[in-house]
């Protein structure tokens, strides 16, 4: 009988490493991401209220520029590239990477067809909303499903600023960057540093 009760346990313990160890891509990427994307798209929306320049949309180029090379050293600081062991983990990642390319493609596609702030703005809401809510249901992170979809609904509700409001739009993705990346990273990372 207690090595039944002993057996369980670990299978319990084992079960909570592996979902602990299921986000691919380390538990201080999702601030930090937020965090720049939140401030390079207000910076955005502040740059074109005070200068009213096409020149300003193009301030989310410093995205990658800064996080890629931050997300390589926190990568190499936390040797967290073990993270990678699972099919799911795996199909969390591509995802992200899909999501970059098409937002930074996209990004360049929709400047020069003249439809940014029509399709980009939303696109990039969307994107991220689902993101973190793919990443919560492949960890089994309940407060990062829940604020995926909310920024996944600001992202459809984003659509629907357009005209003379689209600048609206950026204010949206820096909402759904602090809902969907930033709050559950930080609660997430909590949930990490104290087991529960």
């Amino acid at each position: 009988m207690e090595e039944n009760f002993d057996a369980l346990e670990v299978i319990a313990r084992t079960r909570g490493k592996v979902e602990m160890d299921g986000l691919p891509t380390g538990k201080k990427l999702f601030p930090l991401w937020g965090w720049l994307t939140a401030f390079f798209y207000l910076l955005e929306f502040v740059m074109l209220q005070i200068f009213n320049q096409e020149w300003c949309v193009w301030l989310w180029a410093g995205i990658p520029l800064v996080g890629v090379p931050a997300m390589i050293a926190i990568l190499r600081k936390d040797r967290e590239q073990t993270h990678m062991r699972t099919l799911g983990s795996k199909l969390v990642l591509d995802y992200w990477i899909f999501a970059a390319c098409v937002i930074c493609f996209g990004g360049f596609l929709f400047g020069f067809c003249n439809i940014y702030e029509v399709v980009e703005n939303p696109l990039i809401c969307l994107l991220i909303g689902i993101g973190s809510f793919i990443t919560g249901e492949m960890i089994r992170f309940r407060p990062m499903i829940v604020c995926g979809l909310i920024g996944a609904a600001v992202g459809v509700c984003s659509f629907l600023l357009q005209g003379d409001i689209w600048i609206w739009q950026t204010l949206a993705i820096v909402v759904v960057a602090i809902i969907a990346l930033v709050i559950p990273g930080y609660l997430y990372e909590k949930k990490v540093t104290n087991g529960v």
